[in-house]
């Protein structure tokens, strides 16, 4: 659990910057860097953690890792409801944690653009060929920026990830199936095509 969470802790607060108590978050997908994001800005003191997710499942674990609106961007306008859910003011900060660039994206712009938060960060954590849709002025005019984050090593996250479990900070809800040793395999292959799991644990074998 401590190593998917500290690509969350470098991703939103080494590379993103952190927040200031108070402040309002986007995290788009729900795999395990997602659901770690949720409960570390929510610590932080994130006042909106607003979760971006189609899947049902995944939302609803979303909840219980401290998100407190959850936006199902295939029913519903992900712009409008994030404006709508903040008051007009947009958010902070914003983690891609999808991968699909090119769905994700505009729509965060356009949060970017029509809300009045200043100096608003993208955090992209998701591996993606696809290009990015960006339009330079919404960054200029609105001063905000992309920046890129990958892995979990420096500055001292593992001891404070686990500083922070230890303190409190729950992250067992991620943990969602566990499995016995001869049953890897096919769960290793499974989880390409099925979304309900976000981490699979294995059983002692020896227990």
């Amino acid at each position: 659990m401590v190593e998917p969470t500290s690509v969350a802790y470098n991703a939103v607060i080494e590379r993103g910057g952190g927040i200031r108590p108070g402040d309002n978050v986007v995290i788009c997908g729900s795999g395990p860097i997602g659901m770690a994001a949720i409960a570390i800005l929510k610590r932080a003191g994130a006042a909106k953690v607003i979760l971006s997710e189609p899947e049902a499942g995944r939302a609803e674990l979303g909840r219980k890792m401290g998100a407190d609106h959850i936006v199902n961007p295939i029913k519903e306008n992900f712009a409008e409801k994030v404006l709508d859910i903040t008051g007009g003011m947009g958010a902070s900060l914003f983690l891609e944690a999808t991968g699909l660039p090119t769905q994700v994206y505009p729509g965060i712009e356009q949060v970017i653009w029509e809300g009045r938060t200043l100096n608003s960060t993208v955090v992209v954590v998701a591996r993606a060929d696809a290009k990015m849709p960006v339009t330079g002025e919404v960054l200029q005019v609105r001063r905000a920026r992309i920046v890129g984050s990958q892995g979990h090593s420096g500055h001292g996250t593992f001891p404070r990830v686990i500083e922070a479990m230890a303190s409190g900070m729950n992250m067992l809800p991620m943990m969602t199936k566990e499995i016995s040793l001869n049953e890897v395999p096919d769960n290793i292959v499974a989880l390409r095509t099925d979304r309900k799991e976000t981490k699979i644990s294995c059983k002692n074998p020896g227990a």
